[in-house]
């Protein structure tokens, strides 16, 4: 349909390719069979899916995922007596449009219509029941001993077969010239389908001479001729296995060893599709005394398996060269081979076996004095893999610091660079600055690109905290030119990416929508679903700062869809944080968290730390389920041992306030403030990939000066979140200031407060109840009625006047003219009346009044 699909990264076959490259293939294999099948409805049978690769299920896994409304029926078969993947057992049977079907044997009359119509004649009914009893009802193995009635004759009174089915392929082999049972050992050991001419080279005759035995063997129903011209195949996977078993020790590696050497000669030159053939040949030949060169094909086929994205066969081979190589494998080759298993491994996501892997190498190369090397190993685990994998990366790395010459200086920026990273996850945050300031030095001096941008990566990563907004917005500027530059929109794509970080930190929301269409140009180029779940998660959190919440959460879902391996905890905090607002039920949040279960939180195990217990805390608190969210809270231990990551620190600390605050938890809010409050005057946000927006800090300030009984300070920081949420258009979180303000000042009960309050929660209920907040339009509701406001008149029956024609559109002219004033006391009486009422316009006039009414 498309061979240039699979086509390597860039053309490169040498190239590794990426993460990122793979789901660009899966997603671009899915878009094919969408796009074919609009024009007709289309069936995919694979066969035999037990012998697939990990990666070829994986890609299975991804069409049956994404193409759930398309023309497409895709058939799978597989044996339930071979192991598998999971993914084929489980991961398929989890997707709704996934059917399930045991295959059983056919019944004993369907046995008996079947061999009658092999035979040309009825059978006998013992000789159906005896075929029925032997081969389980399998049509394959009903097949196989059909033909052998029929070869019998009607004559024949018993089923002509040894107690085996295989024992029938033996008795038909017999029955074959030596030639064809010869070529036919030969074959097995090349795979169901056979090339004539690798068969010929293996035997040593010339083609013309191994046609007529192969026609033998095709009229005894064992091979047939395929679509492609000079190649044959097994009638059956197990006609070859059967053949194949019967080979002898000997015979089967001197055999491979023939296979091998025929693949050589015939297809030097274009041996890429061949690779994987030859590495299974000399790995089963090498014990000839050939594994030096057995060793070098099987690398050779692991890194043509790794450049085809097939990350998991790479895997594998990488071992086998390891295992075949043996003790004939020198340092240096046994180090190679290790870190270029460390980099596979890396690509199909085996990080433990990575750590490993890489440790491993660096002990070979520490003992060859390779600082070269052992920089090899520490690039190769990046880094964020947990504490052990990180204090190795550090160890590593300060080691070739140390070890590297000044010549060495692109490397040297680059294992800099990886160390800062790891020192960040290790939270030795003054380690990671220095690091990355050394980085960022060497790669200025070098004339290296991908090093300059690997380099400004980790500093942007030490300084994601909102103190960095500056520097990092000076970084995003640099590689936004090191894209254009190059004219590289996936560069270009990151420096928007690091933009939008910075004003979401800043909250400048109008700012993120400005970015969001350079971004989305960016995303267009460089294609892929990585590209397109980095777009969507941006536009979900920045919906879900302006309150547009059925599209936060249909962004958030849509970019789960595209993303589902990596993008949880993405869709998961977008919902938490709009299902704060409209409630966990409105938004799916405790479904997303699997929440919503009989168990609830007690089988909840969060994968990433501190804000991945907060968060679904924080959904079973607006659920009213707070004791569960107590369970999660209290597993994080004392917040003076929370070790949350530099560019989530502000979130972490807010969340905790929000879930502290509902414990009752006094010590620990007064801690979180004190932790949280260096951040005044700046909103909490991500500072390494957008993914949620909470407003400014002072809404959490105040919330906790509140439940502290700092009364002051509360209402000082709740009235500064207020006025930044009505200026920067983050509508949620400023009816959530209006209602904690209110809350705030009912408490402190000051000369005018509880007038302020009642007008605040009237303001409040009026905006929830317009973007659809129902918990906050209940609880503004709810304070309404305890402040009294049908007793309280905070206006002078004048002044109450005022507002009625105020309400009802009149100008201060009209209203002047109306109640015999003059145009200036008009004017007073609505400048007094927006003072009393903390109002800032004539429509919130309007709007109380309304709700008074």
């Amino acid at each position: 349909l498309a061979p240039g699909v699979f086509d390597p990264p860039g053309g490169d076959r040498g190239a590794s390719g990426s993460i990122e490259d793979r789901f660009r293939l899966f997603d671009a294999v899915a878009r094919l069979l969408s796009d074919i099948t609009v024009r007709a409805p289309w069936v995919i049978v694979l066969d035999d899916a037990h012998r697939a690769d990990y990666g070829s299920l994986l890609l299975l896994h991804h069409v049956v995922r994404t193409l759930g409304r398309e023309r497409l029926l895709v058939m799978v078969n597989h044996r339930d007596t071979e192991p598998v993947h999971d993914v084929l057992v489980t991961g398929l049977a989890r997707e709704p449009v996934t059917r399930r079907i045991d295959l059983r044997g056919l019944a004993a009359p369907a046995v008996g219509k079947q061999l009658a119509a092999l035979v040309g004649r009825d059978v006998a009914p013992a000789q159906v029941k005896r075929v029925h009893a032997v081969t389980g009802g399998n049509p394959f193995f009903v097949g196989e001993m059909g033909w052998a009635l029929a070869d019998a004759g009607p004559a024949a009174s018993a089923v002509p077969v040894p107690p085996s089915v295989l024992q029938t392929n033996n008795e038909r082999l017999e029955r074959l010239p030596p030639k064809s049972v010869w070529l036919l050992r030969a074959a097995s050991i090349v795979g169901r389908g056979f090339p004539v001419e690798v068969l010929a080279r293996m035997v040593g005759e010339p083609v013309l001479g191994c046609l007529d035995p192969l026609d033998e063997a095709a009229a005894a129903r064992l091979v047939e001729p395929t679509a492609t011209p000079g190649e044959h195949r097994f009638l059956h996977v197990l006609i070859r296995d059967a053949i194949e078993a019967a080979l002898g020790t000997a015979e089967r590696v001197q055999l491979h060893r023939s296979a091998a050497e025929a693949v050589e000669e015939l297809y030097a030159g274009r041996l890429e599709p061949r690779l994987s053939d030859l590495a299974r040949h000399w790995a089963a030949a090498a014990v000839l005394g050939e594994r030096g060169r057995a060793t070098g094909w099987i690398r050779r086929a692991a890194g043509e398996a790794v450049s085809r994205l097939s990350y998991e066969e790479g895997v594998r081979l990488y071992r086998l060269a390891l295992d075949v190589g043996g003790g004939e494998l020198d340092d240096l080759d046994r180090c190679r081979l290790l870190l270029a298993l460390g980099a596979a491994q890396s690509l199909s996501g085996d990080h433990p076996g990575r750590l490993h892997t890489c440790r491993s190498a660096a002990d070979l190369a520490r003992s060859m004095a390779r600082p070269d090397l052992i920089a090899e190993a520490a690039l190769i685990l990046e880094g964020g893999d947990g504490a052990e994998a990180d204090r190795l990366v550090r160890r590593l790395c300060e080691e070739v610091l140390r070890g590297l010459g000044p010549q060495s200086s692109s490397l040297r920026a680059r294992v800099a660079a990886s160390l800062s990273r790891a020192c960040i996850y290790l939270d030795d945050i003054d380690a990671a600055a220095r690091a990355s300031e050394q980085a960022l030095a060497v790669a200025n001096q070098c004339d290296d690109r991908a090093t300059l941008v690997a380099t400004l990566r980790a500093r942007q990563l030490v300084r994601s905290d909102p103190d960095g907004t500056d520097e990092r917005s000076g970084l995003a500027a640099q590689l936004l030119e090191i894209g254009r530059e190059a004219s590289d929109p996936e560069t270009q794509m990151w420096a928007h990416l690091w933009r939008i970080d910075v004003m979401l930190q800043r909250g400048d929301l109008a700012g993120v929508g400005r970015e969001l269409d350079p971004l989305a140009w960016c995303v267009g180029e460089v294609g892929g679903p990585v590209a397109r779940w980095h777009l969507l998660r941006c536009r979900a959190a920045h919906a879900q700062a302006q309150a547009r919440f059925a599209d936060a959460n249909r962004l958030a879902n849509d970019g789960f869809t595209e993303l589902i391996p990596l993008s949880a905890w993405v869709r998961d905090g977008v919902l938490a944080m709009t299902g704060h607002h409209i409630g966990p039920e409105a938004s799916g949040a405790a479904r997303a968290y699997g929440l919503d279960g009989p168990a609830g939180a007690r089988d909840f195990c969060p994968a990433f730390g501190v804000i991945y217990s907060l968060a679904p805390a924080v959904v079973l608190i607006s659920a009213g389920r707070c004791a569960e969210a107590a369970e999660l809270y209290r597993a994080l231990g004392p917040v003076a041992k929370w070790q949350p990551t530099t560019h989530g620190a502000t979130i972490s600390y807010a969340l905790g306030i929000m879930v502290a605050a509902a414990m009752d938890a006094a010590e620990d809010v007064a801690a979180l403030r004190g932790l949280l409050a260096r951040y005044r005057g700046h909103h909490v946000a991500g500072g390494a990939g957008p993914a949620i927006y909470l407003g400014p800090v002072e809404l959490y300030l105040g919330i906790a000066a509140r439940h502290l009984g700092l009364l002051d300070d509360a209402v000082a920081d709740l009235d500064h979140a207020r006025q930044a949420c009505a200026a920067n258009g983050a509508a949620g979180y400023h009816v959530e200031a209006l209602f904690e303000l209110a809350v705030a000042l009912a408490h402190r009960a000051a000369d005018g407060d509880a007038a302020r309050a009642r007008s605040l929660a009237a303001d409040c209920a009026s905006r929830a109840r317009t973007l659809g907040m129902a918990p906050f339009t209940a609880r503004a509701q709810e304070l309404t009625d305890r402040l009294g406001q049908a007793s309280a008149e905070p206006l002078t029956p004048r002044e109450r006047e005022v507002a009625e024609l105020v309400a009802q559109g009149l100008t201060n002219r009209e209203i002047a003219a109306q109640l015999h004033l003059s145009a200036r006391t008009a004017q007073n009486h609505v400048q007094h009346i927006l003072t009393k009422l903390d109002l800032s316009n004539r429509s919130q006039i309007a709007v109380w009044i309304t709700t008074r009414n």
